[in-house]
């Protein structure tokens, strides 16, 4: 099985959509189908990551504590968390939500990186649409390695593997 230096995922959190009455014209579904934690965690991503391999896992405030449970349990040690300025986003419980978080983590051996290709910790980049990330983050870690996987991806990305239902996948994960 191919092995990944780069895994970069987005899951599909449990979460139910909260519809509002100020925006009529909005679905009352969520356009993907979502899955519990235990699922999540329960996925085989040790045998996809390489020895030495980054994991970027998206999450937002909700699933935050849930998502080291995810990184722990796909056999990654935590190293930071980013925060995205989406730039935009809904007010909710007195609170205008407009980050979510991406928390790295790595496996075996961390490789240092010249001060000119470092991350910053904090991202700003509108966010384009509902549950899509910032296209330019992508590109930023793409340093971290040659072999880069999506999961739950949505979309095609030149120099990446997908692994999704909504794309032709290019692994099989699990069963």
């Amino acid at each position: 099985m191919k092995k990944y230096q780069i895994i970069y995922a987005d899951p599909p959190w449990d979460v139910k959509k909260i519809v509002r009455k100020c925006r009529p014209n909005q679905q009352e579904n969520l356009d993907y189908p979502t899955m519990k934690l235990n699922s999540i965690i329960a996925m085989p991503i040790e045998a996809i990551a390489d020895d030495n391999s980054y994991l970027f896992l998206w999450t937002t405030h909700k699933f935050l504590p849930d998502a080291f449970f995810v990184m722990s349990g796909w056999g990654f040690k935590y190293q930071r968390t980013i925060t995205w300025d989406k730039q935009n986003g809904m007010c909710l419980f007195g609170f205008h939500h407009r980050t979510e978080f991406c928390l790295f983590g790595y496996r075996g051996k961390i490789e240092m990186y010249p001060r000119r290709k470092a991350i910053p910790t904090i991202w700003v980049e509108k966010s384009p649409r509902h549950s899509q990330k910032p296209e330019g983050f992508r590109k930023a870690i793409e340093v971290f390695g040659e072999n880069r996987i999506e999961l739950f991806a949505r979309q095609k990305t030149e120099g990446w593997d997908v692994w999704g239902n909504e794309v032709v996948s290019d692994i099989k994960i699990g069963d």
